[in-house]
């Protein structure tokens, strides 16, 4: 009789177990946001330029570095359909860009760069609806 409790308890146990796994398991296999990858694969090509050869005139290093990783990041992630990923890193890079926009106004070599772009961010904030608006102000 003792042996059949506790095999019981076991089974009761491991049950339980199995429930919490699977009711917090789903969260990190659940399918993310999707975007429209037609229009995403339009975009894609403005994405790269930007990135290869647009990003490489900002002065400031560490802006260049951080707008490169995040168009990198942005790219990958329109090509991948992944929208939740991809208006992360449109947000920042609308940040980052519009903060040294503000930062440097017109005072600065590298601000046709910026403006490219700033253009390219508000055509893919479209696209994956991240509600990035341009503005000519700094």
């Amino acid at each position: 009789m003792l042996t059949l409790i506790r095999l019981t308890h076991a089974r009761a146990a491991a049950v339980s177990v199995c429930l919490v796994l699977a009711a917090c398991g789903d969260a990190s296999t659940a399918p993310r946001q999707s975007i429209d990858r037609v229009a995403a694969a339009r975009v894609v090509p403005s994405v790269t330029d930007a990135r290869v050869r647009v990003a490489v005139g900002i002065e400031n290093v560490a802006v260049r570095d951080r707008v490169t990783h995040d168009l990198r990041e942005l790219e990958n992630a329109l090509t991948n359909g992944d929208g939740e990923k991809a208006r992360f890193h449109a947000r920042v890079l609308g940040t980052v860009v519009t903060d040294y926009r503000a930062q440097l106004g017109n005072s600065t070599t590298d601000g046709a760069d910026v403006t490219a772009i700033t253009l390219m961010l508000h055509v893919v904030s479209q696209v994956i609806d991240a509600g990035y608006e341009f503005s000519l102000s700094p």
